[in-house]
């Protein structure tokens, strides 16, 4: 029997601080008789992103005739336009498909305000001014004439298209399933970087597909990516040469969602090629399958850091 879910927010609107950050709680009720294991999701609205909102314990046993409570906390990156944003909480059960038993809030807004930039403390005196307008005139200059590209110090930044990488890439499966990786062509109301993305059709716990990257230099890299979430895409973590980088990435949303660049974790790579390796771990729907989707991939040199993985 199918749970009917009742999510109700506690305000029609986030409140959000100087900092276009705030905190709302959702309740969701079993009003059937017996217990039932509810996950809890957001679904952003138009112009905004999964990964601008944290959920604390998603999923939870919920009594029969009880109620859980769920906080959800917002925070809208630095850089984001100006205007009236929204949302929907949405709950369904762990054991069924979410078109089964989904059920969502009413609409939640909230209002993001522009950010000052902090105030500059004027000269006090011309001859400082002088001097600065000398040291930077001297800066520009060696930077124009120096042999580098880059300035020193800075940071070598490796992008890659992921769908660049699947010619080369290899899948596998434990199980002895058939899967595949392609590249995807823009669909679903979603525009990727290059009008493609990589698109990982898993189908059991433990598929696989292993690319193979190239880095120019020992260091400590910041891994980020660019992922895609959807109503049958998995859960999963990533290996670097074996090692597992970050946590469990959780790919459920009911519809095709774009995410922004978002840290996965850092370690510390020698130069030259690098496997990497993205393996579904497991689902928090009731369908069948263990898809993945990845648009972008990122590696930035860490200076003076330690890997955290």
């Amino acid at each position: 029997m199918t749970t009917e879910w009742a999510v109700v927010a506690a305000a029609e609107q986030f409140t959000l601080d100087p900092r276009n950050s705030g905190e709302l709680t959702f309740t969701v009720s079993n009003p059937g008789n017996a217990p039932d294991t509810v996950v809890f999701d957001v679904a952003p609205g138009e112009g905004s992103q999964r990964a601008w909102f944290t959920v604390t314990e998603p999923q939870r046993v919920v009594p029969g005739q009880g109620s859980v409570s769920f906080l959800v906390k917002l925070a809208v990156p630095a850089g984001t336009p100006p205007r009236r944003y929204d949302m929907t909480g949405f709950a369904y059960s762990a054991n069924t498909a979410p078109e089964e038993s989904s059920r969502s809030s009413g609409r939640v807004t909230y209002e993001v305000r522009a950010v000052a930039p902090p105030k500059r403390t004027p000269w006090p005196w011309i001859a400082a001014a002088a001097a600065l307008v000398l040291l930077v005139g001297g800066v520009v200059g060696y930077l124009l004439t120096r042999p580098d590209d880059a300035p020193p110090g800075a940071p070598r930044v490796v992008t890659l298209e992921a769908e660049s990488l699947v010619d080369g890439a290899r899948v596998e499966s434990p199980a002895g399933a058939a899967v595949a990786v392609v590249s995807q062509p823009n669909c679903c109301a979603v525009t990727w970087s290059g009008n493609q993305q990589m698109f990982f059709q898993g189908r059991a716990p433990g598929d696989r597909v292993s690319l193979t990257v190239d880095l120019p230099a020992d260091a400590v890299w910041r891994f980020s990516t660019v992922r895609t979430t959807s109503f049958d895409y998995a859960n999963t973590i990533w290996q670097i040469d074996g090692t597992q980088v970050g946590g469990t990435f959780f790919g459920f949303t009911p519809k095709v969602v774009l995410e922004d660049f978002t840290d996965v974790g850092t370690i510390r790579l020698g130069p030259g090629r690098h496997t990497l390796t993205l393996i579904a771990v497991g689902k928090t729907q009731g369908a069948d399958r263990y898809f993945a989707g990845v648009d972008q991939i990122r590696f930035t040199e860490v200076t003076g850091a330690v890997a955290q993985r």
